[in-house]
């Protein structure tokens, strides 16, 4: 502040000083009157040019210390300068100029005072040698009158300092008040700014009502919400508008005790629109503590419902079908079970199990397999009541819950029997997949409860162990739950555990080899086939422990097992004994992440020629991903190690994949070779030796067991077999001893 303005105070001085040179001028020596002035006029000029500069300097240049010194320099030397004037200019004789010199002292004070308190000190230097000497002078004179009047002089000092002072404190706590006041209006601002942002752009409706239920102001989102325009809604009489009384009691509530809530299914007046809403009501009071309105913030609660359903949904039904899953089925069974036994009535679950489903899920394709199962889950749907339960347990099987049958047993049982060829005629109908006509028939096991203590879940095993003998019975049936059937469960599971145990105990698994010959009886290869020695049972036939094995996962460790044991036979066995040798990957073993590195590890380690192994697939590998299928093959192939198609043909044989598979083989699926007598399987086999031949690829044809068979093959260009009619499958040592007794009959030639 000392800056401000700091020209009027300075140029105003000046002119005094002028002023005063000429009222002094008839009694003071000229010489001394023009020297005090030419010096007043220099330091008045240096003073105008520092303000000069200061006003021209930013801010933070400003703020610097030294122009506060300059400032307190500068009003030191015209404070010195004009107290110089009492001792050089004053007019000992003549009382009247003396007057004019006091009064125009006492007048520079009292301006230096209201233009230099803002810093106290600076006034201080500024008054002290302006008035101090005067007080001087009159004390040197020495007479009575005198020191009374440099009394007068000094009170009158200490009276402008004490004044400048409390000047400068009033100055300070105005200017702190005023940069208070501007740093909460400068607030207050930004918070409004904020509010409104907040009011405008915020997710949630929010609008202020009145002490009368009058709608004052509402935001974009409530606007959305109520599908209205502003100038339709602002002053709406929310209480003679509003039908929804739970809404209105939510305002009333806000204005009577300062807090309301509304939460549920409301319907908008202007638009009859019903919508899902959460809202809160709060009162404004006011100095008093008086409520003159309120405010309510209204949240749209649809994509929360939305969001609960899905959670719901995921939870409870199955993603494919929509049918409830195993969840929500135990859960309506353990409901089921308490009705029926307060009424006296029966209920009954029904386990059923598309046939052969995944073998048409291999050959077809995972898009192929759920479509049938939608349409599966569908036609389920459609032929029963609405007290009846569908649910999609796992894979192909389905499980339907009957409530409400009479409680007699056997009037029950007819009852279940009459929904299972229902459910049995429904599912049997032909399935249309990728142009094709596809027969799928369900295999049904159902079981009865009621007044027993079963639980869901045994009840479901129940009914799973009934299906399973529908299955054993030849499929496409519906078998009743009995005791004795928890045998035949037992004894699967029992399998399980002993599969696991041999794999655990080498010694139980073993291969068999089958070779593989020409026209002219040499041996070109072998297929590898497992066998397992089970310590109680004997030999078990692959035929029933591969499919446990495919069910439980543990295919995956035997083909390992196989592709390792395989691996070492080749690298005990030389080239010429055996060229190649065969082995089966199931369509999971095939699908691994890891595959490709355990083939090439198992190579690398034995040292084999990787040309000597060929790795057989099924066709259901190739229609899964099929442009994955392919690059794995690719990358098979360029470690080295043969592909060939196992039982083609009774798959998803198209020339349109099999043209673009990097393939050396085919194998004739051994079911066309013992029906050749029939005309359309032969022509089938004629059919894949030309196919094989037009695209480069050898033929293997599987299951020869007479000597007709073999002329045939030799006479349609198929020169390589594997069959009962050379070779039955035989441990390594016998196969050993073949290759012995072939040497030795070879040397004798």
């Amino acid at each position: 502040m000392l800056y401000e303005g700091v020209w009027q105070p300075v140029v105003a001085s000046l002119l005094v000083a002028a002023l005063l040179v000429g009222v002094l001028w008839p009694v003071v020596a000229h010489a001394e009157l023009l020297a005090w002035f030419i010096a007043m006029l220099v330091v008045s000029l240096i003073r105008l040019d520092c303000g000069r500069r200061y006003r021209r300097l930013p801010p933070d240049e400003q703020a610097r210390p030294c122009w506060l010194r300059l400032a307190a320099v500068g009003a030191l030397v015209s404070g010195a300068l004009w107290g110089a004037a009492s001792l050089a200019l004053f007019p000992h004789q003549y009382l009247q100029y003396q007057l004019a010199l006091v009064l125009t002292i006492a007048g520079v004070g009292a301006a230096g005072v209201t233009t230099l308190a803002s810093v106290w000190w600076v006034a201080a230097l500024f008054l002290v040698p302006l008035i101090a000497p005067l007080a001087l002078q009159y004390a040197w004179v020495g007479s009575g009158p005198a020191w009374k009047l440099a009394t007068m002089v000094a009170l009158f000092l200490a009276f402008v300092l004490v004044a400048s002072y409390r000047l400068s404190r009033v100055l300070h706590e105005n200017i702190r008040l005023k940069v208070e006041m501007g740093a909460r209006e400068r607030d207050l601002r930004e918070s409004e700014s904020r509010y409104r942002a907040i009011f405008h752009a915020s997710p949630l409706g929010v609008f202020h009502f009145d002490r009368d239920g009058r709608l004052i102001d509402c935001n974009d989102k409530l606007l959305e919400f109520m599908g209205a325009t502003r100038e339709r809604v602002i002053g709406l009489d929310l209480f003679g508008t509003l039908e929804d009384a739970r809404f209105i009691r939510g305002i009333s509530q806000a204005l009577s005790v300062g807090q309301g809530y509304f939460e549920g299914d409301y319907t908008s007046v202007l638009t009859r629109v019903s919508r899902p809403l959460r809202v809160l009501f709060s009162g404004i009071r006011d100095s008093r503590g008086e409520i003159t309105g309120g405010v309510a913030v209204v949240e749209d609660l649809t994509e929360h419902r939305q969001a609960e359903a899905t959670i719901h949904r995921q939870a409870f039904y199955d993603p494919l079908t929509a049918l409830p899953n195993r969840r929500l089925l135990l859960d309506r069974i353990d409901q089921t079970r308490v009705r029926c036994r307060a009424r006296g009535e029966r209920g009954a679950l029904l386990f059923v199990d598309l046939d052969r489903f995944k073998k048409v899920n291999e050959s077809l394709g995972h898009a192929a397999g759920d479509q049938i199962l939608t349409v599966a889950a569908q036609r389920l749907v459609a032929l029963l009541r609405d007290d009846d339960l569908a649910a999609r347990v796992s894979g192909d099987e389905f499980v339907v819950m009957i409530p409400s049958l009479r409680h007699d047993d056997d009037q029950a049982g007819a009852a279940v029997r009459r929904v299972a060829e229902r459910i049995m005629q429904a599912l049997s109908v032909p399935y249309r997949i990728a142009e094709r006509s596809l027969k799928i028939t369900p295999s049904i096991g159902f079981v009865l409860f009621g007044d027993d203590e079963t639980s869901a879940v045994d009840l479901i095993k129940q009914a799973e162990t009934a299906m399973y003998q529908a299955k054993a019975e030849g499929r496409a049936r519906a078998c009743h739950y009995l005791p004795s059937m928890h045998v035949v469960a037992l004894q699967r599971l029992t399998l399980e555990q002993d599969l696991r145990q041999a794999l655990e105990n080498p010694g139980q698994l073993e291969l068999h080899y089958q070779p593989q010959v020409d026209s002219d009886g040499h041996i070109i290869g072998a297929e590898a086939l497992l066998r397992w020695h089970h310590p109680k049972r004997g030999m078990v036939s692959p035929a029933e422990f591969i499919p446990v094995a495919e069910e439980s996962g543990l295919i995956l460790e035997l083909g390992d097992w196989v592709l390792v044991r395989a691996c070492e036979t080749l690298q005990r066995l030389d080239a010429r004994c055996l060229p190649r040798l065969s082995i089966n990957i199931s369509p999971r073993q095939f699908g691994q992440a890891n595959f490709i590195e355990a083939v090439e590890s198992c190579v690398s380690r034995s040292g084999i020629d990787p040309a000597r192994l060929q790795l057989e697939i099924t066709e259901g590998v190739l229609i899964d991903d099929l442009f994955e299928t392919i690059e794995t093959m690719r990358i098979l192939k360029g470690i080295g190690v043969g592909l060939a198609i196992d039982d083609f043909g009774v798959g998803y044989s198209s020339l349109s994949y099999l043209k673009r598979l990097p393939l050396d083989e085919l194998k004739i699926d051994r079911s066309f070779i013992q029906e050749l007598d029939d005309s359309n399987d032969a022509a089938i086999v004629q059919a894949i030796i030309a196919v094989a031949g037009h695209l480069h690829l050898s033929v293997v044809a599987e299951g020869i067991e007479t000597a007709e068979q073999q002329a045939f093959l030799e006479t349609h260009g198929c020169h390589c077999f594997q069959g009962f009619r050379f070779f039955r499958p035989m441990p390594y040592a016998a196969l050993l001893e073949v290759f012995e007794e072939r040497r030795h009959a070879h040397s004798n030639r």
